[in-house]
């Protein structure tokens, strides 16, 4: 096994102590297989630089094109970690797009995605994965029987033929320090309609995280059983995480009281991911556990709690950080969008800072755009995804 790198400090990122792990979470927005064939392209190098800087021992990722023609998870780790400390990897297949048709340019519209593979979920770990487990095919009816799902437009599919998971429910087991330790990678539908008064999504999401409450502190079922399917024993530790798409106190989101439940459980620290007050400075009305904020600069643009961590209390947190940078954003003045920035942007090009335009509806003006200046590990940051990295560092508890 490789010596373990020493990790760069990085933005809101502590050091880890030397007898913990540190596991990444990311949700990196749509990387597809034209962004990873690439060998520059903007997003991807950006992202690729944060996860070197971070030093993970574990790493857990939302949104890779699971493409049969590509390894894109192998490709893309090569670019974060060249020297292959994180040598054992998985990237678990998903239902998004599985009834598209690419050629003709139709969606999938139950499963959502426009190619089969689309959002898949990835693992990758410097130590062996002994076991997987690939919940895929699961139906909703199997899952909750008693569900009408009848009710809801579904895309075209039958009410007894549509998966519980639009993506996937993925459990790796390893081992570290001698001990069984189950990691739970889930990516869920989005909690929101979309202006869709007959869209599933909002009850399949809860669906989607009352199975994941089930598996990690449940007690069997015999209709699950029937099928193969048991919760973990009670003694088994887990780490379960991913982009639940589920903030927890939106009266619009019936699964956030299912998360504040998991969170409340005895088995699981009572723990959010948070950026750290003193990050975040001058910027006192963004709520520290937001992960998730619209592309670009505005850090006001529909800031939400998306990604989360839970973990199970026999293992110690050390550190459980949204990771994120101040930008001490400068506006440089509102302009016509037909004049020509060029040289004022040039102008305002300095060591560690980026500058750039943002919209002026931003700031009270939709008709102009803004000259703007934030930190570069800012906008590195932005240019990764729209989601923000989770980072928990974590030992056994003695």
């Amino acid at each position: 096994m490789a010596p373990r790198p020493s990790p760069s400090p990085f933005m809101s990122v502590n050091p880890p102590p030397s007898d913990a792990l540190r596991f990444l979470h990311w949700n990196i927005k749509e990387l597809d297989s034209l962004k990873l064939s690439m060998p520059e392209h903007l997003q991807v190098e950006a992202a690729a630089a944060i996860i070197r800087g971070l030093g993970a021992d574990l790493f857990s990722i939302n949104e890779v094109h699971c493409d049969p023609a590509r390894d894109n998870l192998g490709d893309f780790l090569k670019r974060c970690d060249p020297a292959q400390y994180l040598s054992h990897y998985r990237l678990s297949p998903s239902n998004t797009g599985l009834r598209s048709d690419p050629a003709r340019k139709i969606p999938d519209r139950s499963n959502f995605g426009w190619f089969p593979g689309q959002y898949a979920t990835g693992f990758a770990s410097r130590f062996p994965l002994e076991k997987t487990l690939e919940i895929q095919k699961l139906r909703w009816k199997e899952w909750d029987p008693s569900m009408d799902l009848g009710i809801f437009n579904l895309g075209g599919v039958s009410p007894d033929e549509i998966e519980l998971f639009d993506k996937s429910f993925t459990v790796h087991w390893l081992t570290l320090k001698g001990r069984s330790l189950a990691v739970i990678c889930l990516h869920t539908v989005p909690a929101f309609r979309f202006g869709q008064d007959k869209s599933p999504n909002a009850i399949r999401n809860k669906a989607q995280l009352e199975f994941l409450r089930w598996f990690l502190v449940g007690e069997p079922k015999p209709h699950m059983s029937a099928i193969g399917i048991e919760p973990l024993p009670k003694d088994q530790a887990f780490i379960a995480l991913g982009d639940f798409n589920c903030p927890l106190r939106d009266v619009h989101c019936p699964g956030g009281p299912v998360l504040l439940n998991l969170l409340n459980d005895p088995r699981i620290h009572p723990q959010v991911a948070r950026i750290p007050l003193d990050i975040l400075g001058d910027l006192p009305r963004l709520d520290p556990t937001i992960t998730f904020f619209a592309d670009g600069w505005d850090y006001n643009r529909l800031p939400t709690e998306l990604d989360y961590i839970l973990v199970s209390r026999e293992l110690k947190i050390h550190q459980l950080t949204v990771v994120f940078a101040n930008p001490d954003r400068r506006i440089h003045g509102l302009y016509d969008p037909d004049s020509d920035l060029t040289p004022l942007l040039s102008a305002l090009t300095e060591p560690g800072r980026q500058a750039g335009l943002q919209r002026g509806s931003a700031f009270g003006r939709s008709d102009q755009v803004a000259v703007v200046s934030v930190r570069e590990d800012f906008a590195r940051l932005r240019a990764g995804s729209d989601h923000l990295p989770l980072v928990l560092d974590f030992s056994w508890q003695d």
